[in-house]
This record gives structure tokens, sequence and C-alpha cells, in this order.
């Protein structure tokens, strides 16, 4: 494997990371914390140029109709029970940017969900 020289003067690559924290409206103390440790979890997850693709075409559905339950069988199981721990502001509490934003890092293919969405409306 070849080693690129972007500086010219054969330093190290840097590695960039970025803490985001997402604001939702939440009722108690306890339900802000399990949404910041639901996003945390989310946040950590390898993303691609490719979801963000996805998230621009998964805006356009009915998001507010997909609930938690509905979208069990095709998340992974660790997901799941990350988001059941903040499942009523999933279902009801996000905007569909957000919502888009989570289900394109979930990697839930854009057929599936535009296949629930008209199964739900």
């Amino acid at each position: 494997m070849t080693n690129l020289d972007i500086f010219g003067d054969q330093r190290k690559i840097p590695k960039v990371s970025v803490k985001t924290r997402v604001k939702v409206k939440t009722n108690s103390q306890e339900e802000t914390i399990a949404w910041n440790r639901a996003f945390g979890y989310i946040m950590k997850k390898p993303r691609t140029k490719l979801e963000f693709l996805t998230i621009s075409s998964l805006r356009n559905l009915p998001l507010s109709k997909l609930t938690l339950a509905v979208l069990k069988p095709y998340m992974k199981s660790e997901d799941y029970a990350q988001l059941q721990q903040v499942e009523n502001l999933f279902n009801t509490g996000l905007t569909p940017d957000l919502k888009a934003f989570i289900l394109g890092v979930l990697r839930i293919p854009y057929n599936t969900l535009s296949d629930l969405s008209k199964l739900l409306a």
C-alpha cells in the first residue's frame, strides 16, 4: 500500500472528529439523558456519502407514520435496543429531517421505507 504525502514533508494525515448534539423537545431530564445516549450511539456508527445521499430521498416520505414497532424487523437488535429507550420520542417527537437521518444511518433500504409508508397511509 502506498502512503500519500499530502503535505509534502512526511507529516501524518490528521484525523478529524466532530462532536454534535441535537436538541429535541423532551418532557423530563431522564428522557433528555436517554436521547443523548441513543443519539450518541447512532453518531458512532460508520457513515459514508451513500447514507447522506439516501437521506435526501428519505425526507420526501411520510416518516411520521413509521413507528419503531413497525421498523423493528428491519433493524439490528442493538440498534432497536438503543432506540427503544426513546421510543415515544422517536415515534412522535422527531422532525422528519432527523428521523430521515437516523433511518439513513441505520441503513434501512429506501424501498422498504417507501413500501411501509404506502402500507400505513
